[in-house]
């Protein structure tokens, strides 16, 4: 049944039935239900479609959708109502108000249609319904109030969705509004190290379903960009714009392909070309792709490891637990996918994995953010094979100050990417001001800024990725640009469209919108880059620049950034050891800097940890080997000491100092302590060693920079010296020998002499018939030859006879004057030894 209800019965039918359509306030349709159990959380009522976005007086409206069951009992007689109100909007903050439910519902019926059989407890059924533009008497264009109700038998609401209708026809058509978008691809940080990923996600986001995957898809708006495997060669891809959503709904575009069959009029509204886009990309999120093609690790818990790191007060110390992944097939062909889309549009590029600038030149780190850019557009060149416009820069948030103006400036950027919040409207500006505005530079100079409006920024950032969403959120995106072109200006006009980055929109959702661009009929597409200042006085409608708190206190605080400079000594360290400048953990440290970080900060310290893990590692694969204990076994000696260099490519140049406890007794001589080692490698180096005194000496040995920072944890090397017994002996044999040949001559000499004198008296007392006398013992000398070595039984002044006895000394003799005469005499000889012609050569 449908019944159409005239102007003249609206004052009287509205009074009648707002109490009655109280209930159809979004907010208090009937819960989700779950008559199964199994956790669905299906709508009762369903828009899927409506077509076309814009009617004309020609028109056929058609809606189509689903009813479900929620309750826990059977519903009768159900049936869809289409209803609408006479009255145009007037504002565009009226569509907020409208859309969250605030006034009664639309009560002039424009179709109904009755669902055949009961519905029972989670059964559904679709519907369809169908109005003639011509016969809801509108007269002058602009966007009216409407909205989809479904009842039961008794008259009870089932659910209802209040939608808008764009009307093109009649009186007051204004001028077209030229639109600018800008289409993100951009995600938060998904690396700590260059290696180790923190979570799969990103994986996930690049199939033909993930986010980036219909952003892609969508915003090329191409058959020959595709994510889905290679089909048979008689078998044609689908296009991004017919394909299904993930709901199973058909996409916008054969919607309107439905729809428009209401005369020629239509003809301009579903039917739009290529809408050109700007796209603005993230080069830290382009190297995280690149990085996923070639095999992986993926942190197992990443909260895990910041408990563990707390708990020790520093970086964790043990490595976190990874799961080694494949490269991924979804990441190669986003990549070559991205090549073919973006290779002739406009592309912008943020900093590198879009650090935090504001906050890096407020807290004294502008080479971090010097570097970003750098990066960053190296990244994009090597990844995309083309560059990104340089001249246009995109502050995060849509904020800058002045710090970070002249920051851009100065890596040439002549125009900014804001949102309204950096320049808003004058309080007397009564409509939407034009996007772009002149903005001064300093010293005369002026750029641009191209600001984004903040209510439609927040329509077309809408998910619309859930079953039902994606029809009306395309209706709230043609009826906010509608009431845009409708104010009355008598300007020509720019809006950009510029999600936000985080942006996930339902793949039908997102193709409608720029569908949509391309045929409503008050809509202009241009290029990002086309866009041209509109005069001097076209700034006059913003006031000028400014950045508001909340900016500052969104910024990445002065905590958090002091954990990133403490993490930055270490890098440099590591730094300086690495030859040709080389500085392999930038990105990492960049990545840390991100702004994406301002609302996960849970995210981003087990992030950090990672990463200073990282650099420990590879600080420790440069290191002197543990040695044993040495012995020297002489007074000098050589020793090597083996250093590694086991990272894969760097080459490292390192000083060795070698320090001993106790110079003294063990002294190192010289060695060489400048030292290049390739990556992989090793190498040995020599070291002279000497010792004075036996013992165990301990010797420090550290790895320095050229600067004379230790780079290493210190290595102490044992020596033990035993050397020095061996040589005492030598060196006591070598003195008893020459002490032995010094004094076997004298004694040699004192023995003839003392055996001559023997043979003189022996002699003299033969020829004088008398008895030879006994000659006194000389302690020195050697008992004569045949003596049988026992001591004499006389004492002194007593001799022996031939026959055995004794007999006293003969008269006058005198044992001690005899003792002290032989002695003096030995005096005198050994002086005349001692004397300088006693001498071998005096002899």
């Amino acid at each position: 049944m449908r019944r159409i209800v005239h102007i003249g019965a609206v004052v009287a039918t509205t009074a009648a039935v707002i109490p009655a359509l109280a209930a159809f306030n979004p907010a208090q349709a009937p819960a989700p239900a779950d008559p199964d159990g199994g956790g669905s959380t299906t709508a009762p009522l369903i828009v899927e479609e409506i077509t076309p976005k814009s009617i004309g007086r020609s028109s056929t409206i058609r809606i189509t959708g689903q009813v479900t069951n929620t309750t826990g009992s059977a519903l009768r007689d159900v049936s869809v109502r289409f209803s609408y109100e006479t009255y145009a909007f007037t504002e565009r903050s009226e569509l907020d108000a409208f859309s969250s439910g605030e006034g009664a519902q639309p009560d002039v019926e424009a179709a109904e249609v009755e669902l055949g059989g009961p519905l029972e407890p989670g059964e559904s059924a679709d519907y369809t319904l169908r109005a003639d533009a011509s016969d809801l008497a509108l007269s002058s264009w602009g966007v009216y109030p409407a909205a989809v109700q479904a009842f039961d038998g008794s008259g009870d609401g089932i659910g209802a969705e209040r939608t808008f209708l764009p009307y093109r026809s009649g009186d007051g058509a204004p001028a077209s509004v030229q639109i600018a978008w800008v289409w993100p691809l951009m995600d938060r940080p998904q690396r700590a190290d260059e290696d180790t990923f923190l979570d799969n996600s990103l994986v996930q986001s690049l199939g033909p379903e993930g986010r980036l995957g219909r952003l892609l898809t969508a915003g090329a708006q191409s058959d020959e960009v595709s994510l889905e495997p290679e089909a048979p060669a008689e078998e044609a891809s689908p296009s991004p714009s017919t394909a299904e959503s993930p709901s199973g709904s058909p996409s916008a575009s054969a919607g309107e392909a439905g729809g428009s069959a209401g005369g020629a009029e239509d003809s301009t509204d579903g039917t739009g070309s290529d809408v050109p886009v700007t796209w603005a990309v993230d080069p830290g999120l382009l190297a995280d792709i690149e990085r996923l093609t070639s095999p992986y690790r993926v942190t197992d818990d990443p909260q895990a490891v910041a408990e563990a790191a707390a708990g020790r007060g520093t970086s964790g110390g043990d490595a976190a637990a990874t799961t080694s992944e494949e490269a991924s097939p979804d990441a190669r062909i986003w990549l070559e996918q991205a090549r073919a889309a973006l290779a002739d549009g406009s592309v912008v590029s943020t900093p590198y994995a879009s650090a935090d600038i504001a906050a890096l030149l407020r807290h004294g780190l502008s080479e971090d953010a010097d570097a970003a850019v750098s990066l960053g557009r190296e990244t994009v060149e090597r990844v995309l094979e083309r560059p990104a416009d340089d001249t246009v820069a995109l502050p995060r948030g849509g904020l800058m100050n002045t710090a970070t103006r002249e920051f851009y400036q100065r890596q040439g950027a002549g125009t900014f990417l804001l949102r309204d919040d950096a320049m808003p409207a004058q309080s007397w500006v009564e409509h939407t001001p034009t996007a772009q505005a002149p903005l001064s530079l300093g010293k005369g100079e002026e750029g641009t800024a191209l600001v984004a409006d903040s209510s439609l920024t927040d329509v077309v950032s809408r998910n619309a990725s859930d079953p039902g969403e994606a029809a009306l959120a395309q209706q709230r995106f043609a009826a906010e640009t509608a009431m845009i072109a409708g104010e009355d200006t008598d300007t020509k006009r720019t809006v950009v469209a510029y999600p936000t980055s985080g942006w996930n929109p339902g793949a039908e959702y997102a193709a409608g919108m720029l569908e949509a661009s391309g045929s409503l009929p008050w809509l202009e597409p241009v290029d990002l880059s086309e866009v041209e200042p509109s005069g001097p006085d076209a700034g006059e409608e913003r006031e000028k620049l400014t950045y508001p708190k909340r900016g500052t206190r969104a910024e990445l605080g002065k905590d958090y950034l002091s954990e990133i400079k403490d993490l930055r000594g270490r890098v440099r360290l590591f730094n300086s050891i690495l030859v040709d400048g080389e500085d392999p953990f930038r990105p990492a440290v960049l990545r840390l800097e991100s702004a994406a970080w301002r609302h996960d900060l849970d995210l981003a310290r087990p992030a950090r940890v990672l990463v200073e893990q990282a650099v420990e590692r590879d600080m420790d694969k440069v290191r002197i080997l543990p040695t044993e204990p040495v012995t020297l076994a002489s007074a000098t000696g050589t020793i090597g000491i083996l250093i590694a260099n086991d990272l894969d490519n760097h080459t490292v140049r390192v000083n060795l100092s070698l320090l001993s406890e106790n110079p003294e007794r063990l002294s190192i001589g010289n060695y060489e302590d400048a030292i290049e080692i390739g990556p992989g490698r090793k190498t040995t180096v020599y070291v002279e060693l000497s010792t004075r005194v036996n013992g165990r000496t301990m010797i420090q040995m550290n790895l320095h920079n050229l600067s004379g920072e230790p780079i290493s944890e210190e290595q102490v090397l044992a020596v033990n010296a035993t050397g020095m017994g061996s040589q005492a002996l030598v060196i006591s044999g070598i003195g008893a020998l020459v002490l032995v040949v010094a004094l076997t001559p004298r004694a040699l000499r004192k023995w003839a002499r003392n055996r001559a004198r023997r043979d003189s008296a022996a002699g003299a007392a033969s020829a004088g018939g008398g008895e030879e006398p006994d000659e006194p013992d000389e302690p020195d000398e050697p008992d004569e030859p045949g003596d049988d070595g026992e001591a004499s039984a006389g004492g002194p002044g007593v001799q022996d006879n031939d026959d055995g006895s004794t007999s006293p000394a003969p008269t006058g003799f005198n044992a001690d004057s005899a003792s002290s005469a032989h002695t003096a005499e030995d005096e005198d000889e050994d002086d005349d030894e001692s004397g300088p012609g006693n001498t071998p050569a005096g002899r």
